[in-house]
């Protein structure tokens, strides 16, 4: 999702002073392109429905980035309306900024996929049949894969993941790490994309909001459970 500003924020939630959460928008909103500089920052989302709030009500705003970034800040209510809220950041020293950053925020996740071919030392290997591959964590900068065939680290491996059904992700990994059990068996690779297009980040980054989205779904429904 591309923003006013040309930023890399995908979604914004409100919460309230509990820590429950109010709104969750995916478009329609605005935020500072420097957000954590911005001495006045305001954040805006428009849309229709909008829960209201009274002027000066304290929230706090959790900003996602494309990259799985999650940064929190607390804000006051300056605009409340059916159409568009409005919510300044605040800075004084009693505002508490939670920054959840890492590099790329891993997922853990249970998918399949195929091996088509792989290069050693500027040779390439081909395979007859693609080999299967399970993938139990992904970010937008690698995946960790666990498959029968024995690689080494710095080979680089064509893979093709299906995580949405309308197209495969067809990218490059290198092999970063060899994850051995304790009596020396491998379990499998940690490997880092190489040269991955907008379009491939922006397909990895939809599959983790999608998968994050249904993970909080089931913990709401069960919370409404106890």
């Amino acid at each position: 999702m591309q923003l006013v500003f040309g930023g890399k924020i995908i979604k914004v939630d409100v919460l309230d002073e509990k820590g429950t959460l109010i709104l969750s928008a995916e478009k329609g909103f605005v935020v500072p392109n420097n957000i954590a500089a911005d001495e006045d920052g305001i954040i805006m989302i428009k849309g229709r429905g909008l829960p209201e709030f009274e002027r000066n009500t304290i929230v706090s705003v959790v900003t996602t980035s494309k990259g799985g970034d999650r940064v929190r800040y607390m804000c006051t209510v300056t605009v409340s309306l059916d159409t568009q809220l409005n919510v300044k950041i605040l800075r004084n020293n009693n505002t508490q900024l939670l920054e959840e950053r890492r590099r790329f925020y891993k997922l853990k996740i249970k998918e399949t996929g195929r091996a088509l071919f792989y290069i050693r030392d500027e040779k390439t290997v081909r395979y007859d049949e693609p080999r299967g591959i399970e993938i139990l964590d992904i970010n937008v900068g690698g995946i960790f894969m666990v498959v029968d065939d024995e690689f080494l680290v710095d080979d680089l491996i064509c893979v093709e993941l299906d995580l949405f059904d309308e197209y495969p992700l067809n990218a490059a990994a290198r092999v970063l790490r060899i994850q051995r059990e304790p009596d020396g068996k491998i379990s499998g690779y940690g490997c880092e994309f190489q040269g991955l297009t907008a379009a491939q980040e922006d397909y990895v980054s939809r599959f983790i909001y999608k998968i994050q989205s249904e993970m909080r779904q089931k913990e709401v429904a069960q919370e409404e459970l106890l």
